[in-house]
């Protein structure tokens, strides 16, 4: 197949770039593959940005263009705002290409795409009422809630974008569900979760301190999370990541009296893995509706056991015994997780091993690559069948 991919690359980069990167390459092994990119870090927030936001005749043309030289076969669109815009969709619907589109987000309801707002979670948008994003602090500035707010609106109901997505791709059951409660047919959602490559030296040995790897902001949940550290006694804990609470949670930690509690930064990935491979287990307390975090999946195939919320897709991930579900935004609860694990090697031991093993059979290349293979098929077939030659 020629598979062509498209994906606006985040100005701060995280799980779902890494993802995209590792899918070509992925697909590249059998497969003719190619990537339309743009970069948000290469837009300010201006007027223009925002029009090409909503429609763009140039990145239209530029990915008529690329379909036009490349000819694939099926075009996979991962995130499209603000760079790209509708122009994939439209490109691929012009020149007969079926598309799919893999749901790393909410935006297709949620104008910040998280379905989370002041503090706790947000149903708001999803009927289409895209006022309430300006009425309440859903982005860090009001231009760009206005700008999210319009373009979405336009696109869903006016443009109808979704109505030219053959296949959408769900990282868990919690999105498919989510996207079947949205009106969404089942024969156009298909659950796929995201994959990660083998760790040759993944050793499910316990290490000696718990971690967390993400975005340092409100619906994380690092604020429980410290609260949480201070209930267990202050047990030897890394954050790593940065994020727009970074300085708040520094001075907390601070106020609470976590002597061992580290915040490492930003650091290379390479790093972040050594992090991992030394740690006991990551720590997942997010206050939204997780999808598939990466970050989870990273932690598994080096034989980390994960302590997560029982929001979104995150109870998926530890179903199989690879770790522990405690209840969202509650310090105490987390914290029996928290000593549970510091304390019972045993534990930590065979939720590694069982990490290892669902890592590997649920989560590996292999398995990752025939569920795309079979989704782009079947998406093929049925666009032969609409229109035969």
């Amino acid at each position: 197949m020629r598979i062509l991919l498209a994906h606006s690359f985040y100005r701060i980069p995280g799980g779902e770039d890494r993802y995209v990167r590792q899918q070509a390459e992925l697909l590249s092994r059998d497969h003719a593959v190619e990537i339309f990119a743009r970069r948000n870090d290469e837009l300010s927030e201006t007027v223009p940005t925002t029009a090409r936001m909503a429609y763009s005749r140039k990145s239209k043309r530029d990915a008529l263009r690329v379909v036009s030289r490349f000819r694939p076969d099926i075009v996979h669109v991962h995130n499209v705002y603000p760079s790209l815009g509708p122009a994939v969709h439209l490109a691929a619907e012009e020149a007969g290409v079926p598309l799919v589109m893999t749901v790393h987000n909410y935006r297709m309801r949620c104008p910040n795409g998280l379905m989370f707002t002041e503090g706790s979670k947000c149903q708001r948008c999803r009927r289409g009422n895209y006022l309430h994003a300006v009425t309440h602090e859903c982005f860090p500035s009001m231009k760009q809630t206005a700008a999210y707010a319009g373009v979405l609106w336009l696109h869903r109901f006016a443009v109808r974008l979704e109505d030219k997505v053959s296949l959408f791709v769900c990282p868990s059951n919690f999105v498919k569900d989510q996207l079947r409660g949205w009106g969404i047919p089942a024969s156009r959602v298909a659950a796929i979760p995201n994959f990660v490559p083998p760790q040759p030296d993944a050793n499910p040995r316990p290490g000696r301190f718990g971690v967390f790897v993400g975005r340092l902001s409100s619906e994380k949940g690092l604020d429980v999370l410290l609260h949480t550290l201070r209930i267990a006694r202050d047990p030897p804990f890394r954050i790593v990541g940065d994020g727009p609470l970074s300085a708040v949670l520094r001075r907390r930690a601070a106020t609470l009296g976590l002597k061992k509690t580290q915040f490492l930064g930003r650091i290379p990935r390479d790093q972040v893995d050594e992090v991992l491979r030394d740690a006991r287990f990551l720590a997942l307390p997010s206050l939204l509706d997780e999808n598939c975090p990466m970050a989870g999946l990273e932690a598994m195939a080096l034989g980390r056991p994960l302590l997560v919320t029982s929001l979104g897709g995150l109870p998926e991930l530890v179903r199989e015994g690879t770790g522990l579900v405690c209840r969202p935004g509650d310090p105490g609860d987390m914290a029996k997780g928290i000593e549970r694990l510091m304390e019972d090697d045993t534990l930590c031991l065979e939720a590694g091993i069982r990490g290892l093993s669902v890592s590997r059979q649920e989560f590996g290349p292999e398995i990752h690559l025939a569920r795309l293979e079979a989704a782009y098929g079947l998406c093929i077939e049925q666009a032969a069948i609409a229109s035969p030659q």
